[in-house]
């Protein structure tokens, strides 16, 4: 078996650059004016992480509230935007209006938020760079094995990574690396010779690991083969007899170790193992999906649930998300709308806690690209000018264009609000309600 490499290659640029030092100028939003010294914001919004990092691809970032027409503020080295004015009160439309250094625009748009501070939702969680620090080595054999050139074995552990070198009858050697020592998990798993589908897995817990140390002896017991099955069936008949998608995922760490399959109209069954040790702790996550978010008018419906020990599961999806306006139609025959008076409107599932609309060039990078964010009560936007001394693009130009839309609900939120928390994180193991719709329109 040649060296294999055990996870892929992390992008190392984010977590590597600080932010740079950008010039923070005076308030620019008309009435807003300079803050009198010590005094505490009436507003105060947190861009993503994922911006913050990357600031100095932008040559100028702002926060504008309503329109912008009244008030807006640069944002500032540590990506944050503060607003003094007491008449800035109640639920407030917050726009990120984001002018990269080749001058194209991305404008990211909160409807109705209502706290006085305000974390922005990222779309991505910023990786950490890989370790090149040698914590040790750890050696053992995968046995039970029936055909040893079909193993693949995954180290897992916060701050590790590890390089494996294998061979035939299924011993191997992995390079632990990270920066200060610890405790990891092996994982391995057998496939079949001709597909990739997972025959039986095993797991070694709680392994420490130290610099200049080799841990031997570390042998994995393929001893969990897939002849368990759940039972999956769906409450409220959404998908009326439509074909399916089922999986279950095994997770550890955050990280997927396997999944089973089956496709096919509910009911039906899915493969799964026994949740004996040393998997005792484990909590499956199923995801069951149906349709295609291009293809018109339901596009696709998925559900991730967590099922733990049990032999059956009823998942419950939402109803398809719909785009009322402008008119969309697919990539090959795109509808036509105006650019005039041009208005974004959908129609959800009334139980998602939130609704996202995306208005952008159906190819690369546009002039200007929009994403709406809107608790369940809204059902439209209407993009408005923008600032024309901060904006090179102020509206839309004419041309082809996606609009995507996708209605959430989140077994880990009490509503649309916690999004802006700071603190609601993406939780492998917390229910996840999705509908999706991707069309096309040519604006004139």
């Amino acid at each position: 078996m040649t060296q294999t490499r055990l996870i892929p290659l992390l992008v190392l640029l984010f977590a590597a650059c600080h932010p740079p030092k950008i010039d923070d100028p005076r308030p620019d939003a008309g009435e807003g004016g300079a803050p009198d010294a010590g005094t505490s914001p009436s507003f105060t919004v947190h861009i993503p992480d994922d911006i913050r990092a990357t600031l100095r691809f932008y040559s100028n970032v702002h926060v504008l509230l309503g329109d912008g027409s009244r008030f807006r503020e640069p944002v500032d080295s540590s990506g944050v935007a503060r607003f003094h004015d007491p008449s800035i009160t109640g639920p407030q439309d917050v726009s990120l209006v984001m002018v990269s250094s080749t001058g194209t625009v991305q404008v990211n748009t909160y409807l109705a938020i209502n706290r006085a501070e305000v974390w922005l939702p990222g779309s991505a969680a910023l990786n950490s760079a890989i370790s090149w620090k040698k914590q040790g080595t750890i050696t053992g054999r995968v046995t039970g094995t029936t055909s040893p050139q079909s193993l693949s074995v995954v180290l897992i552990g916060k701050g590790f990574h590890g390089f494996l070198t294998g061979a035939a009858d299924g011993s191997f050697s992995i390079d632990v690396q990270g920066d200060e020592r610890g405790r990891v998990d092996l994982f391995a798993r057998e496939t079949e010779l001709t597909g990739a589908k997972v025959l039986r897995v095993g797991l070694k817990k709680d392994i420490a690991v130290a610099a200049d140390t080799v841990v031997s002896g570390q042998d994995i017991a393929l001893d969990h083969p897939l002849d368990q099955s759940l039972d999956v069936t769906e409450q409220g008949n959404k998908l009326q007899g439509a074909e399916a998608r089922v999986s279950l995922r095994y997770i550890l760490g955050g990280q997927l170790l396997f999944s089973s399959s089956h496709d096919g109209k509910l009911p039906l069954s899915v493969p799964a193992i026994a949740l004996t040790g040393p998997f005792e702790t484990f909590t499956p996550v199923l995801r069951v999906s149906a349709g295609d978010a291009a293809n018109l008018p339901r596009g696709e419906v998925q559900t991730d649930m967590p099922v733990g020990r049990t032999s059956s599961a009823a998942v419950t999806l939402l109803s398809p998300v719909s785009i009322a306006s402008p008119a969309v139609g697919t990539l090959e025959a795109p509808a036509s709308a105006s650019r005039s008076g041009l208005v974004l409107r959908w129609n959800h599932d009334a139980s998602a806690h939130m609704v996202e609309l995306e208005l952008a060039s159906k190819t690369g990078p546009g002039p200007l690209g929009w994403r709406v964010m809107a608790p369940a009560a809204v059902t439209s936007f209407t993009p408005f000018p923008l600032p024309a001394d901060i904006a090179p693009v102020t509206t839309f130009p004419a041309g082809s264009y996606r609009v995507e839309a996708t209605a959430t609900w989140r077994g880990n939120a009490s509503g649309y609000e916690d999004s802006f928390t700071g603190t609601l994180l993406r939780d492998p193991y917390a229910e996840t309600r999705t509908t999706r719709l991707r069309a096309y329109v040519e604006l004139q």
